[in-house]
């Protein structure tokens, strides 16, 4: 699945709960160690926020590092 700038608008569409559960998805999914230990904040908007001023550049890097990563994992 391709993450791009319209992924990321469907995501913030999602409730806080939903947003959160599909984040610590990709983060298990892509290797991330310790992510089940990390708790859902109170306030999402910060979260929100962030994803919300991601620009294809940014998305592409992360991607980049993600692939990077997987393939040293």
């Amino acid at each position: 699945m391709k993450i791009d700038k319209k992924m990321i608008n469907l995501l913030l569409m999602l409730n806080d709960d939903q947003l959160w559960n599909t984040l610590m998805k990709a983060a298990s999914k892509s290797g991330a160690e310790g992510i089940g230990k990390v708790e859902r904040p109170a306030d999402m908007s910060k979260i929100r926020a962030a994803l919300s001023a991601l620009t294809d550049e940014d998305i592409s890097r992360a991607a980049e590092l993600f692939g990077k990563g997987n393939k040293n994992g």
